[in-house]
């Protein structure tokens, strides 16, 4: 029993390392990427024609999941030599002119000055509010946010055709419906309702 034990244990490390040596990636196939080249994703992914193909899975690309820009990562494996590495990246939504932010809050380094110029700006004092404007900025965004603007008190909102004021990202969401029906330039949020002025 202990001689099969042994033997079935060599059997199993012969295999393994077997496939480091056979079969090997030929091809790397890059798909989903934009802010990083393909270069990148393979420099971050560790991933290389040679490498052991079997041993190329999602653990082994965690230095690429890692990344800020990346927000998803899958692996695919395609018999008997090709790898595809399917990136989802995050895209800058909010910047203060010098930090630029995904939707969920991660700062993205390496934006071009010119694309984060086009992003809406966040600007004031006091407590940073980032997570509060980023969510009036999911919740404006078919309104067209040019600039949310924080204090103590609430948040300024420069919208493509309206000045909107309100204290609290909740008091927004509990007035929504009546902040819809306002035209005006600048609409006011109270706990009371919704005011506007022409």
């Amino acid at each position: 029993m202990r001689i099969l034990t042994i033997s079935a244990t060599v059997v199993l490390v012969a295999l393994v390392m077997g496939t480091r040596l056979w079969p090997t990636v030929e091809r790397v196939e890059v798909l989903g990427n934009a802010h990083h080249s393909r270069t990148q994703v393979l420099r971050l992914a560790d991933v290389a024609p040679g490498d052991p193909f079997l041993w190329v899975t999602r653990f082994s690309l965690r230095a690429l999941q890692n990344d800020p820009w990346i927000l998803h990562t899958r692996v695919t494996r395609h018999w008997p030599d090709t790898i595809a590495i399917v990136v989802q990246e995050r895209v800058p939504v909010l910047s203060d002119g010098v930090t630029s932010w995904a939707l969920d809050g991660t700062a993205l380094p390496g934006v071009p000055a010119e694309a984060r110029a086009r992003l809406p700006l966040l600007t004031g004092w006091g407590t940073p509010r980032l997570e509060e404007a980023l969510d009036l900025l999911a919740m404006l965004t078919t309104y067209g946010v040019e600039v949310i603007t924080y204090t103590p008190e609430g948040f300024e909102v420069q919208l493509a055709e309206a000045v909107l004021i309100t204290p609290s990202v909740e008091a927004l969401r509990v007035q929504w419906s009546a902040f819809e029906s306002q035209r005006g330039r600048r609409v006011a949020v109270y706990p009371w309702g919704v005011s506007s002025a022409p």
